[in-house]
């Protein structure tokens, strides 16, 4: 049985702005002076859709999944690479040197994430500082963040996501590989060989350090003889529901409806339905139907967005109940989504984001809301 959105209107407070576009040229009227008129000269958005924080690529007949480094996103995360020794050693951090750090990269597959609002401590590295500088010299003064563990307990909670294993090594593996280091490779191979589960279990993260740049975050680990059993999360407490927040946001030349589906429950598939006029919509590319896959393991999530008459649809399925119940299990959370659209600001957009619909695969518990930055208006998502 499918369950579809109830739209409960709370109050409603009208604040709107308008834009029109005209031969490359956006007209933005101020919300607060409408006789206040300028034109932009701007090429025009594209749709964007993310999950799990990486950004899914439209490339025509293929699509493809890939994080941004560095780079902040507005979930209290930033992209870090991950590099693992396999010496057998946690080294000792005392100097908080950036130096120490160890691994190879292809710059493909070690990308994962990090929390921003953990506890971490500072250190200088090599000078170098994107917060800060020295108002006599000019120099950076240095407050890069980090953690460091060698028990691999604190720096466990300050991992958003980590990438798998496997792509770690096999990252290690290319650079060998075109070197001409053949007894490297094969000793890769030979780890390889364990497989994910065996090696996703005796890796131990001893720091999480941002460095050389702002955003710059290395996740540093070894690989250890014994099991590493701090890789557990209690599933139990993490509620079967889906959140979905639907908000319109101001931009100087246009609007943007950004998206965000939190997928915490078995439900097969989702659908989300924008009710926009189709001359609302702006797309750098005209585009009536396109399908972003994004690969995690053996599994595979397709967002087919359609834009017609009926609006913008969003259109998720592949969502399975062991893929949700595997990211419970390694991330502490579920699947999540965000789409982003963009539209003139017209004074008809809002009324027509009110009425947005969600439907869900499968019966579940659904919330979220539906707002706009022009008013305090909001619009509840439920099921109840």
């Amino acid at each position: 049985m499918k369950k579809s959105l109830i739209l409960l209107n709370v109050f409603a407070v009208t604040l709107l702005t308008a834009c029109t576009e005209d031969s490359g040229l956006v007209k933005s009227i101020s919300p607060l002076n409408p006789s206040e008129v300028t034109e932009v000269s701007t090429s025009k958005p594209s749709t964007e859709v993310f999950v799990q924080g990486a950004h899914v690529m439209y490339e025509g007949a293929t699509t493809r999944a890939s994080y941004q480094f560095p780079h902040a996103y507005d979930d209290g995360t930033e992209t870090a690479r991950f590099y693992i020794r396999r010496d057998g050693k946690v080294p000792d951090y005392s100097d908080k040197s950036s130096a120490l750090y160890y691994g190879r990269s292809s710059g493909g597959n070690n990308l994962g994430k990090v929390y921003t609002a953990f506890n971490y401590d500072r250190y200088n590295d090599r000078d170098l500082d994107y917060y800060q500088r020295d108002k006599k010299t000019g120099y950076n003064i240095g407050l890069f963040r980090y953690v460091y563990d060698q028990e691999g307990l604190e720096t466990y909670l300050a991992i958003n996501e980590a990438p798998a294993i496997s792509d770690i090594l096999n990252d290690d593996r290319a650079v060998y590989e075109k070197d001409g280091k053949t007894d490297e490779v094969a000793k890769i191979d030979a780890i390889l060989a364990k497989g994910e589960e065996y090696l996703s279990s005796h890796v131990l993260w001893y720091v999480v350090k941002e460095v050389g740049m702002q955003y710059g975050w290395h996740v540093d680990g070894v690989l250890t003889e014994s099991e590493v059993v701090n890789h557990s999360v209690d599933v139990s407490s993490i509620p079967e529901e889906v959140e979905v927040d639907i908000h319109q946001q101001e931009h100087k030349d246009w609007n943007e409806i950004k998206v965000s589906a939190h997928i915490r429950a078995d439900i097969e598939s989702l659908s989300i339905n924008l009710p926009l006029e189709y001359d609302n919509i702006i797309e750098q590319d005209d585009f009536d139907i396109r399908v972003y896959d994004y690969y995690y393991k053996e599994y595979k999530v397709s967002h087919e967005i359609t834009h017609d008459a009926n609006g913008v649809t969003i259109n998720i399925s592949g969502i399975e109940k062991n893929f949700i119940d595997g990211l419970k299990k390694a991330f502490g959370d579920g699947l999540t989504i965000e789409v982003h659209n963009y539209c003139l600001s017209d004074e008809n957009v809002w009324n027509q984001l009110k009425n947005s619909k969600v439907t869900t695969g499968k019966s579940c518990t659904l919330k979220g809301q539906i707002t706009t930055a022009f008013s305090d208006e909001k619009v509840l998502i439920t099921n109840e």
